[in-house]
């Protein structure tokens, strides 16, 4: 073990661990991993499944939206849109405006209204280098450093591997975001859960004196000594606002309140977005947000799936481990097999789900799994007893 110290406070600011796991152990750990491995791959199926599944609900959904959306207008409650989805634009702005009850801090108009909090801690940064010897064994050399940094997120110091001169105090109080009252969209009063969908702050300098404890500096109100010296247990607060505006909104009418519009197949329907913007739009837009999710969950999935498979065939490497070249060959050997069925299986549970909701293009999906493992069998590496025959 080798450490590094801070001169001036002699607090070891670093160290390195080094360490060396035994063939055996490593054994039973490629066993563990094939464990984690069976959970992961049916895990990865059933996410693949549901996010197909969620996304065919999303599109009926929107489209039945887009077409039976209802235009009214914000000046008064339009009794024709009583339980159905309806259209509409106006000044959104609260009856009381959003405020902080710590700091005071508020202004006119305000509908919502964001704490930052952020607090000079202690973080502990690992880094890790591995070599594998001959016999099977394992050496792990693992660096343990400590720099200060502003972090929104309490850090425990007390999970730390040198705690000594590296403590981090609690936080007096934390980042939050607060709501106007009675906020309308003309004639209409709007539901927390649309509020909660618009975003867009902008950053507002406090004005008012600050509290006891606190100066201000560094666009709000800090804690401390010198915002431009900062010791540990310093805090700095700063806020934003999103203020009084036009918006557009599609959401259920429901005596004279503007709720999540709840569709047939369960999905929910709760669209604001600032100006004027026609429903089409509207509904537009959140088909897009809603693609986006899809794919990164089927990334997701894909990746999960593709971790469980690699994850099984850790017995085998680990096994070959004795001789380190072997255990390299047998692992890359592992990712391909990983790989070559994770694209067909992903692409299979995604043309089953789409069977199941949509035969047409559940069909293209199918294909497109079949193409891709007679691809990935052609690619794959032939035997010379199979190139030669």
């Amino acid at each position: 073990m080798s450490d590094s110290f801070d001169p001036e406070s002699g607090v070891r600011d670093g160290f390195t661990e080094v360490t060396t796991q035994s063939w055996w152990d490593r054994i039973m750990g490629g066993f563990v991993a094939a464990l984690i491995g069976l959970v992961l791959v049916p895990v990865a199926v059933f996410v693949l499944y549901w996010n197909e599944g969620r996304a065919v609900d999303a599109i009926r959904a929107l489209g039945r939206g887009a077409a039976s959306v209802l235009e009214v207008s914000s000046a008064a409650i339009d009794p024709a849109g009583e339980a159905r989805l309806v259209h509409l634009t106006g000044l959104l702005k609260p009856g009381t405006p959003a405020k902080d009850p710590v700091f005071g801090v508020s202004a006119d108009g305000l509908l919502r209204l964001e704490r930052r909090v952020e607090m000079f801690q202690w973080k502990e940064e690992t880094s890790t280098t591995s070599q594998s010897n001959v016999g099977g064994s394992k050496t792990t050399e693992k660096t343990y450093n400590y720099k200060k940094a502003w972090s929104e997120t309490a850090i425990n110091s007390a999970n730390f591997n040198a705690r000594n001169g590296h403590q981090n105090p609690s936080m007096p109080v934390g980042s939050q975001i607060f709501s106007g009252g009675d906020i309308k969209l003309g004639a209409y009063r709007l539901a927390p859960a649309l509020l909660e969908r618009l975003s867009g702050f902008t950053a507002l300098p406090p004005t008012g004196a600050a509290p006891g404890g606190y100066q201000p500096g560094d666009g709000g109100f800090y804690r401390g000594q010198s915002p431009a010296d900062p010791a540990v247990g310093d805090i700095r607060v700063r806020f934003a606002a999103v203020a009084a505006q036009t918006v557009s909104v599609a959401a259920a009418q429901a005596a004279g309140t503007l709720v999540p519009f709840v569709d047939a197949n369960g999905y929910s329907i709760a669209l604001i977005e600032p100006g004027d913007a026609p429903a089409a739009k509207l509904f537009r837009d959140e088909a897009r947000s809603e693609g986006v999710l899809t794919w990164i969950l089927r990334g997701v999935g894909f990746l999960a799936m593709l971790i469980g498979f690699i994850c099984m065939t850790r017995p085998l490497a680990m096994l070959a481990a004795v001789l380190p070249f072997l255990e390299t060959i047998v692992g890359v050997g592992g990712f391909l097999v990983a790989l070559t069925l994770s694209v067909p299986i992903t692409l299979l549970t995604i043309s089953l789900a789409w069977i199941v909701h949509r035969p047409l293009i559940g069909v293209g999906f199918l294909l497109a799994a079949i193409l891709s493992l007679v691809a990935l069998r052609y690619l794959a590496p032939k035997r010379p007893g199979r190139a030669m025959g």
